[in-house]
C-alpha cells in the first residue's frame, strides 16, 4: 500500500522533501499553486506547477519552494 503525505507550500517558503530520510523512491505531484523544485545533485531548477509530477530517486534530497501556495502529495513508491 501507498504512503501519501500531503504537503503545503506558503508562498516564499523552502521545503526540504522528503520529510523524513529514506533510501525509498517518492512520486511528487503538485495538485495546486506554483513554485520550483531543485534536486539537490542538480544545479539547475525546474518550475513545477498544478499537474505536474515527478519519481524521486531513493537518496536524493529535494527543496520546493512556493511562488504561490502550493499543495503537493508525496507518494511512497518502494521502501
Amino acid at each position: 500500500m501507498d504512503e501519501i503525505q500531503r504537503i503545503k507550500v506558503w508562498a516564499g517558503e523552502r521545503k526540504l522533501l522528503p520529510l523524513k530520510e529514506s533510501s525509498a523512491e517518492y512520486q511528487l505531484r503538485c495538485i495546486a499553486g506554483d513554485g520550483y523544485l531543485r534536486i539537490m545533485s542538480l544545479a539547475t531548477r525546474q518550475y513545477f506547477k498544478a499537474g505536474d509530477e515527478l519519481i524521486i530517486p531513493g537518496e536524493e534530497i529535494v527543496t520546493l519552494t512556493g511562488m504561490q501556495t502550493m499543495h503537493v502529495e508525496l507518494t511512497l513508491l518502494r521502501g
